[in-house]
């Protein structure tokens, strides 16, 4: 296997200047021929840098930690998607880690913590035990970027436009002639549901209505449908439901299905975050998208810097609703 100094040989350079031709030195000054005839020997002897020894010197692995908590969870690809493109453009690679999978899932990623394997960790906090597991160790030994969930850490947080989101989603329904519009929430005490909530109570305030009924639910299926139930006797005149992940709905379509009732002729029905099979339901969901590549990009730039600032950034790029057939004017 090629070595630098093969490199610095073949190129007619010392092999500082190779290294730092490597690593994009900014304060390199060597002619553009010169820089030329170094990648181009790197090409043709075919080098590889050891990564294991330039992890040593600079006692940086190169290893960022992402903490999902459910890896099954659709909305969360275009999340790691994000993060993956950003990890390229920075140098980094991702180790993916699954709260959903317990707490020595969660044991085994505060272990890799606190030995100095990774060089900084991403968290999507789910609420449950393997959260402040992985909020301990992360305080004492990595820098640190919340998706979504204040964990009381020293860390940077990465929010989307929830509260916009649950706006533009009830102004649908309201356009459509709703006025019973209940609400299946998702987790309750969690920062994102509460601005989803403020965001879904603003619009209805601004028309002058009531909300019809609220339950709070897991982002899962199961969970959805199980709510359900729950709001058809809460609120049992309810014309339109929405719902604050798109998997609790897809749960609240099929209870709907299951009792016979139609959407959108008999209930109108939609959700926050997009899904690619969203429109091949047995009724296209109607959906607001929001910017979760982005959420991901930005998180993982935060963590590339010299130093992850403490504060919160807001993803910037508004959310957008994906008309579909779950929502049909009121009848009447």
């Amino acid at each position: 296997m090629a070595t630098l100094a093969d490199i610095a040989k073949a190129a007619g350079v010392s092999s500082a200047v190779v290294s730092r031709v490597i690593n994009k030195d900014p304060t390199l000054r060597v002619g553009k021929e010169t820089r030329e005839r170094v990648l181009e020997a790197i090409t043709a002897l075919d080098y590889s840098p050891n990564i294991a020894a330039k992890s040593l010197r600079s006692a940086r692995s190169g290893l960022i930690g992402i903490l999902l908590n459910d890896i099954t969870n659709p909305v969360y690809t275009e999340i790691l998607r994000g993060a993956q493109a950003a990890a390229v453009r920075n140098g980094k690679a991702l180790l993916v880690f699954d709260s959903a999978m317990g707490e020595e899932s969660a044991q085994r990623m505060a272990t890799l913590i606190a030995g100095g394997a990774l060089d900084g960790l991403i968290i999507q906090a789910s609420g449950e035990v393997s959260d402040s597991v992985i909020a301990r160790a992360a305080a004492r030994k990595v820098p640190t970027v919340l998706l979504q969930a204040d964990l009381e850490l020293d860390a940077h947080m990465i929010s989307l436009p929830d509260e916009d989101a649950a706006r533009i989603a009830t102004r649908h329904l309201i356009e459509n002639g709703h006025r019973r519009i209940a609400c299946i929430a998702t987790a309750q005490g969690m920062r994102f549901t509460e601005r989803r909530l403020h965001g879904w109570r603003s619009a209805l305030a601004a028309v002058g209505l009531d909300e019809a009924g609220l339950i709070f639910a897991p982002s899962e299926i199961d969970g959805g449908e199980a709510a359900l139930a729950q709001l058809t006797a809460q609120a049992p005149d309810a014309t339109a439901i929405m719902c604050f992940n798109v998997l609790s709905a897809i749960g609240a379509l099929r209870g709907l299905n299951r009792a016979g009732r139609r959407v959108p002729e008999d209930v109108s029905l939609i959700a926050i975050h997009d899904v690619p099979f969203a429109d091949v339901l047995s009724t296209p969901l109607t959906t607001v998208a929001m910017p979760l590549h982005e959420m991901g990009s930005y998180a993982l730039d935060v963590l590339s810097r010299e130093q992850a600032v403490a504060g919160e950034t807001v993803v910037d790029k508004a959310p957008k609703l994906v008309r579909r057939g779950s929502v049909a004017p009121a009848s009447g």
